[in-house]
């Protein structure tokens, strides 16, 4: 019963909540690394160049969805804050449907800017 009286499990909790999936990531990372190296230098070992790894291009398009998606939800949080402040709804449900509604708007809002426009780019 240590644990509880120092405060320990806040502590742990947190820890686990944030540096095990950290830990996760850059394990699956470093195994991905290996795996890379290890498949270009079999190509070396057989007389292959390895192809050169190239970026691929930023697509305008999926950013500028994400841009409208994330100005979507602000809208939605803070225009549902203010209705559960000032009109006294029931919480909860109306920050959702804010948040939803603003979601939905963001997508007709980039439909009709890309409607004409060649999404191929």
């Amino acid at each position: 019963m240590e644990f509880v009286e120092e405060g320990l499990i806040p502590i742990i909790a947190i820890l686990s909540a944030v540096a095990l999936p950290i830990g996760f990531g850059m394990y699956l990372g470093l195994v991905s690394m290996r795996t890379k190296n290890k498949e270009n230098m079999e190509l070396i070992k057989q007389g292959i160049v390895p192809p050169p790894q190239s970026k691929p291009t930023p697509n305008r398009y999926r950013s500028l969805r994400n841009g409208f998606l994330c100005i979507g939800i602000a809208l939605g949080l803070l225009i549902g804050n203010i209705a559960e402040t000032y009109l006294a709804l029931q919480e909860g449900y109306t920050m959702a449907a804010c948040v939803l509604l603003f979601l939905g708007l963001a997508y007709v809002l980039f439909y009709f800017v890309t409607k004409d426009k060649d999404l191929e780019e």
